[in-house]
C-alpha cells in the first residue's frame, strides 16, 4: 500500500514537472539561422524528455532503497549503506533542473563557414567569439559514474571575458550538434574533471 502511494506521488510529480519546464517545441528560429548561416545548438523536446524520464526512473530507485532501509532497519542496521546511494541517486532532479534551466536561459549560435559562435543569454549581455582565436580553455565537469544510462556533465570554455557552459543534454543532440562539439574536442586538450553533482 505504501509503494502504491509514493508511486501515485511521483507520478503527480513528474506530471507537474513536464508542465513547469514546458517542453512543448523550441524557441522561434531567429533570421539569424536563415541569413547567416548560424545553427542553433539545442537540444529537442524529445532528448529532454527522455533524459527527464531516466531521471525520474534513478529518483524512483532512490526512494525504493530509502523504503528498504527504513523497513529493515531495526533488524538489519548494516542497510544504513544504502542511503547514500539513495541521496545520491534522488540527487538526479536537482541535476536535471539545474542543467535544464541553464539550457533556458541561453541560445547557442554557430557558424560552420567561420567557426565563429554568437551566445544570447536572457539575463546578460549576449557575447560572440571565434573558436580557434578566443577560446582559451575547455574543461568537461561530469557525474563520477553513469547510471543507468544517466551521465550528467557540463562543457566549461574558458574565454578572454566570458565563461561559457554548455550542458551534455545539447552534446546528446546527434548528429544535429556533431559538428560543433566535434570541433572543440578535436582542436583543443579537454581537462575532464569528475564530481559527484556537476552542478552549473
Amino acid at each position: 500500500m505504501r509503494l502504491l502511494i509514493i508511486g501515485l506521488v511521483l507520478l503527480v510529480a513528474y506530471l507537474l514537472i513536464r508542465k513547469k519546464f514546458n517542453f512543448s517545441g523550441s524557441a522561434e528560429i531567429n533570421s539569424k539561422n536563415l541569413k547567416s548561416g548560424f545553427q542553433l545548438i539545442e537540444a529537442p523536446a524529445a532528448l529532454i524528455q527522455s533524459t527527464l524520464k531516466k531521471t525520474i526512473s534513478n529518483v524512483i530507485m532512490g526512494v525504493v532503497l530509502i523504503l528498504i532501509t527504513i523497513l529493515l532497519f531495526v533488524k538489519i542496521k548494516i542497510v544504513l549503506f544504502l542511503l547514500p546511494i539513495a541521496f545520491f541517486l534522488i540527487g538526479y532532479l536537482f541535476l536535471f533542473n539545474n542543467h535544464f534551466r541553464k539550457i533556458k536561459s541561453q541560445q547557442i549560435w554557430f557558424n560552420v563557414k567561420t567557426n565563429e559562435v554568437f551566445v544570447e543569454q536572457l539575463s546578460a549581455d549576449n557575447y560572440s567569439f571565434n573558436i580557434f582565436r578566443d577560446i582559451q580553455g575547455v574543461q568537461q565537469v561530469e557525474s563520477i559514474q553513469t547510471t543507468r544510462g544517466l551521465l550528467y556533465g557540463y562543457y566549461r570554455i574558458k574565454l578572454k571575458n566570458h565563461i561559457l557552459e554548455i550542458p551534455y543534454l545539447l552534446a546528446e543532440n546527434k548528429p544535429a550538434n556533431n559538428l560543433f562539439f566535434d570541433t572543440i574536442s578535436q582542436n583543443f586538450k579537454i581537462d575532464i574533471q569528475k564530481r559527484i553533482f556537476p552542478i552549473i
